[in-house]
């Protein structure tokens, strides 16, 4: 079906100069680790309380997505790969938004017994992005609540192996810096891009935000003698498409970029719509737009629900309470998460900011 407002929204999007949308899957909320700035059992969706979206509804909502020009999707969790169908899942977003699409997934590397990334990328994975805090496995295991470094490590040289672009997550806290920069230098040797990511005040990172945050800026001063002579890398060639600036310095095979969502909030450049295990999608945290795609799938009325989000997408960066920025990582993957009903959200104060934003949140 083809909505009568796509052809103008579409061109009234592209007139903006913002990077097209594309669909952030929250696959489950089960995870078999507990990172200590995430500790999923903490929250009140843990485990499914709902039924979650199918293999087939995937693919219908990849099938109405691509009519509106979306060519990426994205899946996280909990830990996506402990869904059973998890390759009929990538093969469903793959085959909906068609030739040519990027389909990627968040892991922390330690996939469950009879699961490969050859498997994944025989589905249609087409880049990985995998949770690395640090290289230490007694370390790693205080952060991440078990699992081990070096097998997250036999992932990423297993998906580079198969010509997957590879991202390494990196959250940085205050009492394993020096695990972080550790975590950095991975990417001399291999063609990675490692980021790394500020700790944000939210849901269970809020206990130990005072005492661990550390901003961009005082964690570049100890990369310095690796970024003096660096030079910027291209999203395009990065490959997919990031809120971050990755540098590359003199004489290495990949990049270290940063995703400063704390101290550099900003949703001028925000282009993902979430979508909740149970097909609740949402566009904008300030806005609360929320939308049930279920109804839509069963109703078979996709392009409203599409059209939707487009239409919420487009009002993103005017909401006079917020000045139009706000953190652009904000955790929506839990389904009971409670959403304030015609108020925005209210967010913890941000940190002073490193990178010269003004109250529109465009760089000077």
């Amino acid at each position: 079906m083809s909505h009568p407002d796509r052809g103008a929204l579409l061109a009234e999007f592209s007139a903006t100069g913002r990077n097209h949308p594309y669909l952030a899957f929250t696959l489950n909320s089960l995870c078999n680790l507990d990172c200590v700035f995430c500790k999923p059992r903490c929250m009140p969706d843990y485990g499914h309380k709902d039924h979650p979206l199918s293999s087939e509804d995937y693919a219908a909502i990849a099938r109405e997505a691509a009519a509106w020009k979306v060519t990426k999707a994205h899946c996280s969790g909990g830990e996506p790969t402990l869904r059973r169908d998890i390759t009929e899942v990538i093969a469903a977003l793959a085959g909906g938004l068609g030739t040519g699409s990027s389909v990627g997934m968040t892991t922390h590397g330690n996939l469950r017994r009879g699961l490969t990334v050859e498997q994944l990328a025989g589905a249609g994975l087409t880049y990985l992005n995998v949770s690395l805090h640090s290289l230490d496995r007694g370390r790693s295991a205080k952060i991440m609540g078990g699992g081990d470094p070096d097998r997250a490590r036999d992932t990423v040289n297993a998906a580079l192996g198969l010509q997957l672009k590879v991202k390494i997550n990196c959250v940085v806290q205050r009492s394993h810096l020096q695990d972080a920069l550790q975590v950095a230098q991975l990417a001399k040797d291999l063609p990675v891009a490692v980021r790394l990511i500020e700790l944000q005040n939210i849901g269970p990172a809020s206990a130990i935000f005072d005492r661990e945050f550390v901003s961009e800026a005082e964690v570049r001063p100890h990369l310095q003698r690796w970024l003096a002579d660096a030079g910027q890398v291209s999203r395009t060639d990065l490959g997919v498409r990031s809120p971050g600036k990755y540098l590359r310095p003199e004489g290495w095979a990949g990049s270290i970029g940063f995703i400063s969502n704390s101290s550099c909030a900003t949703c001028s450049d925000a282009n993902r719509i979430k979508i909740t295990p149970s097909g609740v999608a949402r566009p904008c945290i300030l806005h609360n737009r929320d939308i049930a795609l279920k109804p839509h799938l069963a109703d078979c009325t996709l392009d409203e629900a599409l059209a939707h989000l487009f239409r919420a997408m487009l009002g993103r960066d005017g909401n006079p309470a917020w000045q139009g920025f706000h953190y652009v990582d904000y955790d929506l993957r839990w389904d009971r998460m409670e959403r304030p009903h015609g108020a925005p959200v209210m967010l913890p104060v941000l940190p002073a900011g490193s990178c010269g934003r003004t109250a529109s949140g465009e760089a000077p």
